[in-house]
Order: C-alpha cells, then structure tokens, then sequence
C-alpha cells in the first residue's frame, strides 16, 4: 500500500471534525461517532448506542447478536436462481393446495420513505421497484439475464436510425377500467420527458434527443428522433416510464399524482401513509399471470436493528439494505437466509469543477483521488464486500470499461495540490445524506479524514433525504457531495451523458474538446463494436479528468425469512416482487 501503513479510523474519528446538520434528524438516524467506536459498538453490544431502539407494532424490540465478519451459509444469485425454478415448479401443483400453502401477506420492510407515488416522479430504486409492481413498460427486462424482453409491447423495430415502430399488445386495461391504447403511450412519454415535471425519465431519454410520439392507430407507436438514438428500446424498458392512462391521469400532465397510483400491473393501489408504508393488493384482472401474493406491504423502518429485530420476530417477511455489522444475526437464526450479490450502484464523490475554484483544477481532483486509500474503507468498513470504482460506470453494465484504480499515494497527492497552487490546503465542504446509503456519515468522516490529511481541510454537511435528492440534482451543491447512481438503461451511456454541457441535472463537469466528441459519437453509434471503442474512450476520459472521487461498488445484502420464495433482485438491483410469495 502505497504511502506507509495508515489508519484510517484513528485519522476519521479525530476529535476535531468540522460537522453540521442542515436539519434536525430523526430518532432512528445513524448515531454520529467515530468510525472506529462505530465498529467497536456493533461488535459489543454492552456498549452499543443502537442499544436502546423504537418500538414497532407490539412488544419491546430487544437486538440479537452481530458480527462483521462474513460466516458459510451465504447464497449467490446462482443459488437463488436454483430456488426460483423450484418455485416454478411449485406454481403447477393444484391451486387449492397452493392456495392453502401460502401466506396472504407479504411484508417487505424498507430503510427510507419512498418518495413518491407518481408514476414518473420516482428518483430511487426502491420506488421504482414499489412502483414497478402497479405501472407497467412497454419492454421489460429478464430478472435474470436482463434480456430485454417485451411487456406491453408485442414487438418494436427500428424502421431507421431516427424512427422507431411499437405494435402494442390488445385487450389491457389499466386499473381504473380505460383500455391501453396507444394514446396512454404518447401521454406517457410527452408527460415524463417534454413536460415541465421534474422526472428520472429526463435522466433515462434526455429532452434533448427530440422525442415525438405518432399514435399511428390504436395499437401502433411511431417514435421520431432528433438525433439518431440506438438506445430506444433500453429507455422503453426503464422503470421511469411507467406506462399512464391518458384519459384517468389527464389532468395531471403538468402536476404530480400523490394519492394514487393507476396503472397496468399485477398489483393495484391500496394506499400510501407517507413515512410508514405502502400497501398495494392483487390485480385480479391483470391480463399476464395471476398474482402469488394476495396483498404486498411495504413498511418504512429507518434503523437497521430494528428492522432485524423485526425480521426475527416474524413482523416482516424480508428486509432491504442488511449493514455488514448485522450480518451474521441473520445468517446464524435458523428461519432466516441472506441474499448477496454486487449492486450495480455506482459510488462517489461529485466534484464540483463548474463552480468551486479549486476543483475546476484537474490536479486537484486528481490529488483529491490520490489522497483516499478506498481499499482499506472497503476492509475495514465493509469488511471487503465491495469492488473498486475506476470511472463513472459499474463492472456489470453493457460497454463498460475499466482504465484501472488511482493508487493511495498521499505523497502524489501532495505535490499534485502544490503544483496547483495550494501547498498550504484549501477549505472544502462534503455533504453527506442523512440515512440513506448503510454507514452514510461514517463514510464522509473516513473520506474528510483522508483529505484533511493532505491539507485539504473538510467540513461535513449532513442533509436529510428529500432535500439532499432535491439539491444535488439541481446542481446546488457547490463543492463536494456524496452520491450512488442506479443506471437506468442498463448501458455506460446512462452515465456518461451526464457530462455533457447541455445534460439538464447532475451537472458538475462539463466535457469539451475530443471527450466531449467521444460522448455524443457514443451516443448516436448503432454498431456494437464501435460503440464499446467509443464508450472505452469516454471513460478514460472522464477517469483522467477525475470527475469524480470514484470509490466502489458494494455488496446488495437482503435478509429475509427461508419461507420467503420467487423473490428476485434484478443485477440492475430493482426488486422483483412480482412473483414472491411467503410459505404459511
């Protein structure tokens, strides 16, 4: 390791850390120490601040026994894959014992409110998975091997690189009895991409490639370009575009829906007690197959000891978002089973280079990567589950490309800041959310120590949730912030093209000259192979620039009951309840 034997946990947990709150925290927040006594509580419980815990449903809600470090028994995705076919195999036993086999009520227990229930509006994985099981796309991918797969659509083609063809499946109705036609589509995609709504779908299919939507008869889409646009049929398929009904959700083309959700999917709305939970029943008229569950509840439990404890208890069936340091009280209680896999959810650090000084100077972004020794907080925080980020996209995306990790080298790091003019440091704000990524605020103390350590003197700003998401898509924050990025389109593309001066949100760095090339060549390129050389070259680029401090990938941990069954988490992490369903 370059640079000398470091501690990183000393250095992050110095009495001095320069720490606000822009808002008051809850009672179930994370508690505000040093990493090292954070790690040293969850291993002892006598001297554990989560100790004393909220109460929920009835009853005290006492914690069960932890430990960091990984023990056998831990499932794959292959092992679950395995699972799944047997509860295929299960689904074509009779109906009545099926019937009398399960539970009614599947319980999924969540670690932040979702943020919405309109159908375009959602910013998080998690409410697109809520949202994914009433709103339907026009394409789908396969939980598996995301093949893209059709859904509401029987088939599409690509009539020339700007005109894309969707013939759309017959007899669908949407919730509240209006039949799917090909004017829901057009509503849909007028309202979630050329209107004045703030929506994901303006990350997934940007504004700026000129969408116009021809409804060429009922069960016919004629999709023009401005630009030619390969990556159509990827955007159909994202959860962002949750086919609406035109004629039920009309009046709300310019506004958000917040008290109802009306869509095509196997699960309708029942209701959404904002902060507590979101209930949603079988669709018994849904046009594909019938619903295993009779009724889904998603529950908002921010503390991750509670929601074990929950968990042990029998109060909830699975939940999302297991910490490291609780690992083992799932994987060692005999009723309860644990899914692992590699999130696609891309790590880092936003640097600022349009509007802060200093880091409008490649070095010093440079140095700000240099300084951070991210394999030791991937150990010791995360106890090694977790990779190396290189760049801006994940390793599990199509046409990604690795230009290998900045090296922990503080003494580069130095020099970079000197040559840069600031030999004697700078004064740097990193803002953090508060709850909402597992060990969020011990992160920023182990990043603020780093840099403090090569004379870049950091200051924390913790920000609760809602307002967080506000800000840093607004491009507010002027300095630094944390963020993790889903990929809506399952392609390197979905990330790179935030770097393009004329991108509408997250914009921090603005591309030019030959990078800025590379990006909208990207773009606009149908040919495979030219599309990964171009991709790689757009990634190099954007690793040289450091536009980012780029840190990991991490593990996807979920606890869940063994009577859990057909409950999938997709590589792109959207949950895939669908077809879940819990054992009596």
């Amino acid at each position: 390791m370059a640079g000398g034997a470091l501690n990183p946990w000393a250095m992050a947990g110095s009495e001095g850390r320069n720490m606000s709150i822009d808002s008051a925290p809850s009672p179930t927040t994370a508690v505000r120490s040093t990493s090292i006594l954070i790690w040293a509580d969850y291993t002892n419980p006598s001297r554990s601040s989560h100790a004393r815990l909220t109460r929920i449903h009835a009853g005290d809600v006492t914690r069960g026994r932890s430990d960091p470090h990984r023990e056998d028994g831990m499932q794959t995705r292959r092992d679950w894959l395995k699972q799944a076919g047997a509860a295929a195999a299960v689904a074509l036993a009779p109906r009545g014992a099926e019937a009398q086999a399960r539970k009614s009520t599947l319980t999924i227990a969540l670690p932040s409110t979702p943020e919405t229930i309109d159908p375009h509006q959602l910013r998080s994985v998690l409410s697109g998975s809520i949202l994914g099981l009433m709103g339907e796309g026009l394409l789908t991918r396969d939980p598996q091997t995301m093949e893209l797969k059709p859904l509401l659509a029987e088939s599409w083609r690509n009539v020339n690189p700007t005109t894309w063809e969707v013939k759309l499946r017959r007899g669908i109705k949407f919730h509240n009895g209006e039949e799917f036609t090909a004017e829901s589509v057009k509503f849909t995609i007028e309202r979630a991409i050329t209107s004045k709504l703030n929506t994901l779908a303006k990350l997934t299919w940007p504004p700026s490639f000129g969408q116009e939507v021809q409804a060429v008869d009922p069960h016919t889409v004629r999709i023009t370009t401005r630009i030619p646009d390969p990556m159509v049929p990827s955007r159909l398929a994202a959860e962002s575009l949750n086919i609406a009904p035109a004629k039920g959700l009309g009046d709300y083309r310019e506004r958000f829906v917040t008290d109802r959700f009306i869509g095509t999917g196997p699960y309708r709305f029942v209701e959404h007690v904002v902060g507590d939970r979101v209930v949603v029943e079988a669709n018994p008229a849904y046009w594909g197959p019938k619903p295993p569950s009779a009724r889904i509840v998603w529950q908002v439990i921010p503390d991750a000891a509670t929601r074990v404890a929950a968990l042990q208890r029998g109060d909830i069936d699975v939940m999302l978002n297991l910490p490291v340091p609780l690992l083992s009280t799932v994987e060692t209680d005999p009723g309860l089973q644990v899914y692992a896999e590699l999130s696609s959810l891309t790590h880092g650090v936003l640097l600022n280079a349009r509007e802060s000084p200093p880091l409008k100077d490649r070095r010093v972004r440079q140095a700000l990567n240099l300084a951070v020794d991210r394999q030791a907080i991937i150990k010791n925080l995360f106890a090694g589950r977790g990779q190396l980020l290189n760049t801006v996209t994940g390793r599990n995306v199509m046409n990604t490309f690795d230009p290998g990790p900045y090296p922990y080298d503080p003494g580069r790091a130095k020099a970079l800041l000197a040559e840069a003019g600031y030999g004697n440091g700078f004064d740097l704000q990193l803002w953090q959310s508060i709850g909402r990524w597992t060990l969020a605020e011990e992160m920023a103390q182990v990043i603020a120590g780093y840099w403090d350590k090569v004379g870049v003197r950091t200051k924390i700003q913790l920000l609760e949730w809602a307002e967080y998401n506000k800000r840093s898509a607004g491009s507010q924050f002027r300095d630094a912030f944390y963020y993790a990025f889903i990929n809506g389109t399952w392609d390197a593309s979905y990330t790179v093209q935030r770097f393009k001066p004329d991108f509408a949100t997250f914009r921090y760095f603005d591309a030019s000259g030959d990078l800025l090339k590379a990006i909208r060549d990207y773009e606009q390129t149908f040919d495979p192979k030219r599309r990964r050389e171009l991709a790689a070259q757009a990634l190099k680029g954007l690793h040289e620039e450091a536009v980012w401090l780029f840190l990991w990938q991490l593990e996807l941990l979920t606890g869940m009951s063994k009577k859990v069954k057909a409950f999938r988490i997709r590589p792109d992490d959207f949950i895939w309840a669908r077809d879940a369903y819990v054992e009596a």
